[in-house]
């Protein structure tokens, strides 16, 4: 395993070298680092399947890819937009095409070999056309301006709103081979709020509707609360049967929000989407059987069906929604605030105060 790890850092410091990958932007090109590191790990993953005949883990690679893009456009958006880089917009929006990009590769794929050379193909086109010409041209605007981008940086890695893995650090350290003291491993308490906010804007969630937005932001909360106690490797059986027993009652409030919006609104495509809500319930039935059984990645299982469902129906079958009523928003508030003053939905002030806060400066949804 050790040989094959040295093999896997030798092959990835020949790609970091072989083109003009380095910014000079510690905390940036770590990340970038990261992205090479997981695209020859993908890369490798598919020759050794094609050797053996084995199937590629394609849905552990996509969620790599996904934790990549969130924590890293998070990042790196964060630091545009505070030195108020001119092209900050078209960044923005190159970044959110890339996700859709790589989605549908996922989702369009007829079998786990074709998404995986599909994400694979995604990864490296944007290892070398973004990296190489976008991301440079940000690092030469901060060396003209002058600006304090070190003293910025060190702020951002004091503060843990963006963690670095211990993992990371090493193969940017054997990779880059600088010192990297600067770069401290804060003891910090996982930030929920930001890591939520993170997604929810990379995965460009939003479909504009407050009370569908807020109920999207509550399953979110789930996801990422699993996903950490799955990557703390607890496996507290106490939070899979919480996230598990959220899920059953967010279909039940949340799907019966949508339907009542669609019916009242007369959405033509009511009856598909409610389809794709039986798929919902399905698959979470499934993975609390797995999880009676004593299935050791039923947790694991659940965080993938559950970011599918994200990016597979909140990102495109919710979007349509939006879409499809962004006319009648003010119609749509108060239709929703009704149905929550008869009881016929119910909101917790917890719900509330996160939607608030990952909106940041959203209104009361029910206002």
């Amino acid at each position: 395993m050790q040989k094959d790890f040295s093999a896997h850092l030798d092959s990835l410091r020949i790609t970091w070298l072989s083109e003009p990958f380095h910014l000079g932007i510690p905390i940036i090109d770590l990340q970038h680092v990261w992205l090479v590191h997981i695209i020859l790990e993908l890369e490798e993953t598919i020759v050794e399947s094609e050797k053996d005949g084995s199937d590629v883990d394609v849905h552990s690679s996509f969620r790599k890819a996904l934790d990549y893009v969130a924590e890293h456009f998070a990042l790196e958006e964060d630091i545009l937009e505070h030195f108020n880089y001119p092209e900050f917009s078209e960044h923005v929006s190159s970044h959110r095409k890339f996700v859709e990009r790589l989605t549908e590769k996922y989702y369009e794929a007829k079998n786990n070999q074709m998404a995986a050379l599909g994400i694979l193909q995604i990864l490296k086109k944007w290892l070398f056309q973004h990296i190489l010409h976008d991301d440079t041209d940000y690092a030469d605007f901060f060396k003209a301006s002058a600006v304090d981008l070190k003293s910025y940086c060190n702020e951002i890695l004091k503060s843990g709103k963006y963690p670095i893995s211990k993992e990371q650090l090493l193969i940017y350290q054997n990779i880059v081979q600088v010192d990297t003291t600067h770069i401290t491993l804060h003891e910090q308490s996982i930030d929920i709020i930001q890591e939520i906010r993170n997604i929810w804007k990379t995965y460009n969630l939003a479909t504009g509707i407050p009370i569908i937005d807020l109920q999207h932001i509550w399953l979110l909360k789930m996801i990422v609360e699993l996903d950490n106690s799955l990557k703390l490797g607890d496996g507290s059986s106490d939070t899979f049967q919480r996230v598990i027993t959220s899920a059953i009652e967010y279909t039940k409030d949340h799907f019966g929000v949508e339907d009542k919006i669609m019916r009242y609104f007369r959405y033509t495509d009511v009856v598909q989407h409610m389809n794709q809500h039986k798929r919902f319930i399905d698959f979470i039935k499934t993975r609390n059987d797995e999880f009676k059984l004593g299935h050791p990645r039923a947790g694991l299982h659940l965080v993938q069906d559950l970011r599918n469902w994200l990016l597979s129906h909140i990102a495109l079958e919710d979007k349509k929604i939006g879409i499809a009523f962004e006319s009648r928003v003010r119609e749509l508030s108060e239709f929703t605030k009704k149905l929550h003053q008869t009881g016929e939905i119910s909101i917790s002030r917890e719900q509330k105060n996160l939607y608030k806060l990952v909106m940041q400066s959203a209104p009361d949804p029910l206002d």
